[in-house]
């Protein structure tokens, strides 16, 4: 039903789908009029996402972006989530994600404009207001009032001084970052220095504060100024707590989220993560206190959203032979 190169111009649009580390762990493989959505067992990050709930969360959004993608060629998806019981279907070195059967006669989903337009944005954001009216969610918690956004800015300073002061989650991070304009894998993966917004000057002190001098810099009291991103986090004019069912797998999470940040998108607004409220216990649990969301949904997510101060950042992208398996 599908011709291979129109399977292909699927999974390049769909691999423009956010990910954890831009570490981009989903692989797609074609089985008659089924698309398979996986992730590789070896693109993991033990030290960041031990659960492995984010890849998770990755995978639903590489998932929801092939809906989406699919769609804009004229074929309706029908998503079967098979994280929870990923041993019963099986691909050799991958974890399933979905299993996604194709039928005729979908309708293009307007979202889909955005997956090209859709980028992460790590540097301070405009003065101009953003236009939030008629934009609600039930699982999405906007923080406009300064006050909660001071606190949820100092909060994140304090969950990633504690996430960083774990050797092993600094190697990690370092190997994903691509502190030097050419690195092999600059283009293709990982955190590049234009998507930091990152002087080679500063990559520089940041391979040796994250790496051998960070024993050093701490015990002097110098790694809260080295990791602190308060001042940048508060240009945002709006941070969103984004939050879902508790019992939900990360592949439908990850597909809400990608909704989430193409909606914003649509409405002028790139976000950046700050995926250490989630990732700490402490700061999440004191998060879903402070703003009521009950025991029956999970932190997902925090993010700056505002209109980015200069232009689409390039976005590294792994090739095709990288991303379709047999």
């Amino acid at each position: 039903m599908i011709a291979q190169s129109q399977f292909e111009t699927v999974v390049s649009r769909a691999n423009l789908a956010p990910s954890i580390h831009n570490a981009q762990p989903s692989r797609w493989r074609l089985r008659g009029d089924v698309i398979e959505v996986a992730v590789r067992n070896d693109v993991i990050l033990p030290a960041a996402d031990p659960s492995g709930e984010s890849v998770g969360l990755s995978s639903g959004a590489a998932v929801e972006a092939t809906v989406i993608a699919l769609s804009a060629l004229g074929f309706a998806a029908q998503v079967s989530d098979l994280w929870a019981d990923a041993e019963s279907h099986h691909w050799a070195g991958h974890r399933m994600g979905a299993r996604i059967a194709l039928s005729r006669g979908a309708v293009a989903d307007p979202l889909g404009r955005q997956l090209a337009h859709r980028f992460t944005w790590r540097g301070p954001f405009g003065a101009e207001p953003v236009r939030l009216l008629g934009w609600a969610r039930k699982n999405m918690v906007l923080v406009v009032d300064e006050p909660a956004r001071r606190w949820l800015a100092q909060l994140n300073d304090a969950a990633s001084l504690r996430i960083l002061r774990d050797p092993a989650f600094r190697a990690e991070l370092l190997g994903w970052m691509r502190l030097d304009a050419d690195h092999p894998r600059s283009g293709y993966d990982g955190l590049s220095l234009a998507a930091m917004r990152m002087d080679p000057k500063v990559a520089r002190k940041v391979r040796l504060g994250f790496g051998p001098i960070w024993r050093i810099l701490d015990m002097l009291g110098r790694t809260a100024a080295l990791t602190a991103e308060a001042d940048v986090t508060l240009t945002a004019p709006v941070l969103a707590c984004f939050n879902r069912p508790a019992a939900e797998t990360p592949i439908a999470s990850g597909r809400a989220y990608l909704r989430l940040c193409l909606e914003a998108a649509q409405l002028g607004m790139a976000a950046w993560p700050m995926a250490a409220l989630s990732d700490d216990v402490q700061a999440a649990r004191q998060i879903t206190k402070h703003f009521a969301i009950g025991p029956e949904r999970k932190l997902v997510q925090v993010l700056r959203l505002g209109v980015p101060i200069g232009g689409q950042t390039p976005r590294a992208r792994r090739p095709l032979s990288e991303l379709i398996g047999s």
